[in-house]
């Protein structure tokens, strides 16, 4: 007989039964033979009143209740219903616990079924989705959910995908399935018996050939197509403006023209041409991912040479991709090839997952991941884990799978024409076009094994970046954390870790090392006992230099003096790690000299090597800060006071960028060009050439304005009755500027937007707002506050009417806020790093004792290059209108004021009291 599912969502009073709520409506969609069959839907009157929240939330009201039967008058109803079905809802265990607990109050049996969680399942099944809310998949499958939060329709939706995802399961390569079906046993509702439901019927009646699958070494996965020959195409780039335009307007009918854009693609192609380098400010609206894709595509076809494109942003990255490239190649007459290019490790190791796919020993997120993968499998092309939607387990394990440079070849040899790094690496050797990340563009210039052309063709976006991401690769960072996890992966040999794993295969293969496994152990005890007695040092240190009261983390420079104390300690720390590292490689080299290594040991050797080399990595660190310190570079330490021992992380780099930067990254490249929106200072390039250590290379520089009417599109107003920042504390500031934002939020009914320069001053600002009560209409978003990440809180602030978000230093670029979405920006103050950070306090150092002025030479142009990028959120399109508000009367009524003013693009500067604060916002938006 067919199975019967009973799909099941329920509205209540609360979360909790045993506190007393109960349920308001109950609905039931009954599933037979693959086809919805019945539905059942009644409203309950649960005996005490709705709260506002849940009648907001799902519309139903006291009065839609009042006449509605009371629990006990259905109970027999949906027992009945659910007898001999599996139970199926969205979240199951809420909708079943609460129905057993009333079944039970009523004196009848609880359900004791199967259950199948569509989440669990959509998980499975969804690897990629965005997320498994019950609409957000609703939305991915196109199905029509009219009412969310009512139980009917919820009931109903559910019902429907669990149908499309039972359809998609049984459609998966019977070889997958299988798999699946092993490790089901460790989920928490019974999935096992659909899939096992799936297999007898695949078994009955087989599926066509999939000619899209291929299977090797017991898994199944997507076909890869490996045709990617790079063409040689003979054709003129259209360097005349009206041939551009007829070319670009074939396939984009309504493209604006403008003549920023099209002198941009001339003065790339030409800087392509003719080898040389150039830097590029391309003011917002000039549209300057296509200026520089199209002379890059001509380019790269024509001379059969790739051109590497390199942005900081992921958002930049997937705009590149899924917007900007489709509409390139619309417009071109050739076929052309872009890849994204990652580092090794966002690669999944189909070695790694076939042996981690036979182990025994899952938890649950290791089965569920490990499900995860291999549905994915059958869908990915890339084999990029940014693609995959992984729990935070999930990601841990991940770490085991990720593809690593100590894979021997001779064990990668098998799976070597399908890996998808090798496969990545092939394409992109062959690509017209490559896009990447600065902080990837860095590692492999400067790798042995390197993919990208250390003589070729570059496209830097979001080039003000540039010396921050090169300043990092250069530089080291060591935290508690990290180095503990490390050491206790190693672990001791009577641990069942990696060490007990090596001291079971030499016994294996009858090997003997000279270093005793006891001598380890006991230089690991020693290890782990006076690493943390130096992180106690180190937040002594801290507490001793850092503020009595203050921010939650601080950052605290480290001179000479400070770490001499610790510089005995740390001496010992490395040379135990070094008698580790003797050890492990004595073993290591043993068992690499067997000639018949078991397919597991050559396996896990791999995971030796990897550990080795990490472990080598933390005793060159160590050793780099505390032994052999460089006079170029700033070495300190980032505390959280709230965690003196594990909050502590050390981090060093250059000083100043200057030529080393350039020298050890782009000093052989044939032609760079450098872009962004915010390059020039007072409409000169010399302080980002500075930072770049370009001061004696030939470049070209092109600035092209903005095609926005600011003046016509943006106000700029200035509180004048709010006192100077520098001459009251932060708790007096912080009054009067909540103060200005309450108003400006009430005038422009949210869609605001607040940038500050620290997290102190944001969090108190935050909580200031909220205990006013005066903003309780509006949803209030705080970055590092509000949980999500910075795309989340993007998201949730454009999904809400009246919103407002609080934001610090990655919201001052890279947000892009179009529409009314966004109507109110105000800056709280000049964006000045403060004077005690470490990195700014060093180089202001160096630019003194050179008999300068670090205000002018540094802190001055740092500060005007992102307060123009915090202006730059404000206006996306021609068509967007806003205010901007400045808190911070230093903009008005000191010298180097004048030189934010005349940094933006020319528009009106109001000094207003806050009843002009607030009309002229309304008036405006």
């Amino acid at each position: 007989m067919a199975q019967r599912y009973v799909v099941v969502d329920l509205e209540t009073t609360g979360n909790s039964p045993k506190k007393g709520e109960r349920i308001i409506q109950f609905a039931a969609v009954v599933i037979e033979e693959d086809q919805i069959i019945a539905e059942y839907s009644t409203f309950i009157h649960p005996e005490q009143e709705i709260s506002m929240f849940i009648e907001e939330l799902t519309g139903i009201d006291n009065d839609m209740v009042k006449d509605a039967p009371i629990f006990e008058v259905v109970a027999d109803r949906i027992s009945a219903l659910l007898k001999d079905a599996v139970f199926v809802a969205h979240n199951v265990l809420f909708d079943l616990n609460f129905l057993k607990e009333e079944l039970e109050r009523c004196g009848m049996e609880a359900f004791y079924g199967s259950t199948i969680d569509t989440v669990e399942l959509a998980k499975i099944m969804k690897p990629t989705s965005d997320g498994y809310k019950l609409n957000q998949l609703a939305k991915a499958e196109k199905l029509d959910h009219f009412r969310p939060h009512r139980a009917d329709s919820d009931a109903y939706v559910t019902a429907q995908l669990f149908l499309e995802l039972k359809k998609k399961l049984y459609q998966l390569p019977l070889l997958t399935m299988k798999h699946l079906y092993r490790l089901s046993y460790s989920l928490k509702s019974e999935i096992s018996e659909l899939i096992q439901e799936c297999i007898a019927e695949n078994l009955s009646q087989p599926n066509d050939y999939d000619a899209t699958i291929e299977a090797f070494q017991g898994l199944a996965f997507k076909k890869m197509s490996r045709d990617h020959a790079q063409n040689t195409w003979k054709m003129d780039y259209p360097s005349d403006r009206q041939a551009k335009l007829k070319l670009i307007r074939e396939s984009l009918p309504h493209f604006e023209s403008r003549e920023g854009q099209l002198e941009m693609m001339d003065g790339i192609y030409d800087s392509f041409e003719n080898e040389h380098h150039s830097i590029i400010e391309a003011g917002t609206g000039i549209g300057k991912s296509l200026a520089y894709l199209l002379p890059a595509a001509y380019f790269s076809v024509k001379q059969g040479k790739p051109v590497v494109i390199s942005t900081y942003t992921l958002q930049l990255q997937e705009q590149l991709l899924q917007s900007e490239v489709p509409k390139l190649k619309k417009i071109l007459h050739f076929p052309l090839t872009v890849v994204l290019l990652k580092g090794r490790s966002n690669y999944l190791s189909l070695a790694k997952f076939e042996r981690a796919i036979r182990e025994k020993e899952d938890n649950y997120e290791t089965a569920l991941t490990k499900m995860q993968i291999l549905v994915w499998l059958t869908e990915t092309e890339t084999g990029d884990k940014d693609e995959l939607n992984l729990t935070s387990g999930g990601e841990l394990f991940w770490e085991r799978l990720q593809s690593n440079s100590f894979t021997k070849m001779g064990l990668q040899k098998p799976w070597q024409a399908v890996d998808f790094y090798e496969r990545a690496k092939s394409v992109a050797l062959k690509a017209d076009i490559i896009i990447t990340n600065h902080a990837f563009l860095m590692a492999d210039l400067v790798s042995p094994d390197h993919l990208i052309p250390r003589d070729g063709f570059l496209i830097l976006d979001e080039a003000h970046h540039l010396e921050r991401a090169a300043s990092k690769h250069l530089g080291r960072r060591l935290d508690y954390v990290s180095a503990k996890t490390l050491l206790n992966r190693l672990g001791h040999s009577d641990q069942k870790q990696l060490l007990f794993r090596l001291e079971k295969m030499l016994l294996q293969y009858s090997l003997t090392p000279v270093t005793k496994s006891a001598n380890i152990d006991r230089t690991l005890l020693d290890f782990f006992y006076e690493f943390d007695q130096l992180f106690f040092h180190l937040g002594a240190l801290a507490n001793k230099q850092g503020r009595s009261s203050g921010p939650k983390q601080i950052s605290i420079r480290l001179i000479d003096e400070q770490w001499k104390m610790t510089t005995m300690l740390a001496e010992r720390l490395v040379d135990q790690l070094q008698m580790i590292l003797s050890g492990l490689d004595e073993r290591i080299s043993l068992l690499s000299s067997v000639e018949r290594l078991s397919k597991n040991a050559q396996f896990y050797l791999n995971d030796f090597e990897l550990i080795r080399y990490q472990i080598n990595e933390l005793k060159k660190t160590l050793a780099d800060f505390f032994v052999t310190q460089n006079a170029d570079f700033i070495y300190w330490m980032d505390y959280t006071k709230a965690n003196p021992q594990q909050g502590i992380s050390l981090a060093s780099q250059p000083i100043t960028g200057s030529k080393l930067l350039w020298n050890t990254f782009f000093s052989r490249q044939k032609s760079i060009v450098m872009t962004s929106a915010t390059l020039s200072v007072k409409s000169s390039f010399q302080f980002f050439m500075n930072q770049l250590g370009m001061q004696d290379v030939p470049v070209k520089t092109f600035s092209y304005s903005s095609p926005f009417n600011y003046r016509e599109q943006v106000r700029i107003l200035v509180p004048k009755d709010i006192p100077d920042i520098q001459s009251v504390s932060q708790e007096e500031f912080v009054l009067h500027a909540a103060e200005n934002i309450i108003l400006a939020a009430e005038a422009a009914k949210g869609r605001m937007m607040i940038l500050f320069t620290s997290h102190e001053m944001l969090r108190a600002t935050y909580y200031l707002l909220k205990e006013s009560q005066m903003l309780q209409e509006y949803t209030l978003f705080g970055q590092g506050i509000t949980s999500g990440s910075k795309t989340r809180l993007l998201k949730n602030f454009q999904s809400f009417d009246k919103a407002i978000l609080l934001g610090t230093t990655s919201f001052w670029e890279g947000v892009d806020v179009p529409g009314e979405d966004l109507s109110c920006l105000v800056i709280v103050r000049l964006p000045f790093s403060p004077p005690d950070d470490p990195i700014t306090e060093a180089r202001c150092n160096v630019i003194r004792n050179q008999g300068k002025n670090p205000f002018s030479i540094y802190s001055l142009p740092e500060a005007i290059l992102r307060f123009r990028q915090g202006f730059g959120r404000l206006i996306r399109t021609s068509t967007d209108r806003g205010v901007l508000v400045v808190l911070d009367r230093r903009v008005m009524t000191t010298v180097y004021g004048e030189a934010f003013r005349q940094s933006i693009p020319s528009v009106n500067w109001l000094q207003v009291s806050k009843n002009e604060l607030v009309k002229e916002i309304e008036e405006w938006i």
